[in-house]
């Protein structure tokens, strides 16, 4: 990862990651369905490496501008 912050990336996937979660915990409750813990670490694992992947391409894409 040339002149991108794994720091600032992993930080970002995990806040986003857990974010997205609770939000579909809140849909999941607001929608009256059962809560499943393995639904939730799907979700979570999913947020994680989807905004730490989005973040990653963002950071990259704004260091070859430079």
């Amino acid at each position: 990862m040339a002149n991108v912050s794994k720091k600032r990336v992993i930080t970002a996937g995990l806040i986003g990651g857990t974010v997205f979660s609770i939000v579909v915990v809140l849909f999941d409750k607001l929608m009256d369905r059962e809560f499943s813990w393995l639904r939730l670490a799907f979700y979570f694992v999913f947020g994680v490496l989807m905004y730490g992947f989005l973040t990653y391409r963002n950071f990259k894409k704004h260091n070859k501008k430079r």
